[in-house]
């Protein structure tokens, strides 16, 4: 047999050595910081293959366990502190929740005086949002697509036969009345250009929320370790200076309507400044919707 070196080390070593390596490789990842500022950016890809991006099965799985918890937490009538990442059932989370408002608000604007709506979900996972909207109005008709990673695609299209599920960016060839970027603009290394073609996207409303954002400080890059959500990966991501990020949504013919403070903070180790999450509203500066 033609074994490379690890899989020599697999094959002779006594099954406690490869569960203690296991164990010893577990405790090495949780002392390290969740978050961290990473100084030489998205170079650090090339280095660490810890680093494997959101394209993994293992959240997929993890999305796949925490989706019945989820459902039900949309049903009834508690407070919407929840996300897709809850492995509770309590929902008191106020940034949670103020995350769910801000898009309700977000949701009720673009289909103000409309029966149906096109909506365009950059990052929609297996679809989390499109039932998010339903629950908020359910009396209004959506025409969902969603983009993201191809891990989630096969099993969105299952949960909801009706929308639309993409791997690539073709769904950017048409626009939306609404435009969603939750938790996922600060994952594209080339923010700026994926803003741009967002923009364009966009007949009426487009939300980005759920952004890590500094004041002071140049924007700079950070890692994730979300082994605790059952993530079996790392990712890098950006936090974004609030006026770089707002200059490029000019840049992008992009007009504020509402920002929104979100309250949610991550400590993000040796960062050089403290984030926290926001969310802007906007519509194209070209656009008439919402004027009198």
């Amino acid at each position: 047999m033609n074994f490379g070196f690890k899989q020599t080390v697999k094959y002779l070593a006594p099954p406690c050595l490869i569960d203690l390596a296991r164990r010893l490789k577990m405790i090495v990842r949780r002392e390290r910081p969740e978050w961290e500022c990473i100084p030489e950016g998205w170079a650090r890809m090339q280095v660490d293959s810890n680093i494997k991006g959101w394209n993994v099965g293992s959240v997929l799985e993890a999305y796949k366990a925490k989706w019945p918890a989820f459902v039900r937490q949309l049903e009834g009538t508690a407070p919407l502190g929840t996300s897709p990442e809850s492995h509770t059932l309590q929902q008191n989370d106020l940034a949670l929740h103020n995350t769910m408002m801000v898009y309700a608000y977000a949701l009720t604007l673009a289909s103000w005086q409309k029966a149906s709506i096109t909506m365009l979900d950059w990052g929609g996972g297996i679809g989390h949002y499109y039932l998010i909207s339903k629950t908020l109005l359910p009396g209004l008709e959506i025409d969902y697509h969603s983009k993201d990673m191809p891990v989630f695609i096969e099993h969105g299209r299952r949960l909801f036969p009706q929308a639309h599920f993409y791997a690539d960016e073709s769904c950017l060839t048409q626009r939306y009345d609404f435009v969603l970027a939750s938790t996922s603009l600060h994952y594209s290394q080339d923010w700026s250009v994926v803003l741009a073609r967002l923009a364009k996207a966009t007949a009426g409303y487009i939300l980005i929320t759920q952004l890590p954002i500094v004041y002071q400080s140049r924007s700079f890059v950070f890692v994730q370790r979300p082994y605790r959500y059952g993530y079996n990966t790392e990712y890098l991501g950006w936090c974004l200076n609030r006026a770089e990020f707002l200059d490029r949504a000019q840049a992008a013919e992009l007009e504020l309507v509402r920002e929104f403070l979100i309250g949610h903070q991550v400590p993000i180790a040796r960062a050089p400044e403290p984030c926290e999450y926001r969310a802007f509203l906007f519509r194209p500066r070209t656009s008439n919707v919402g004027r009198n």
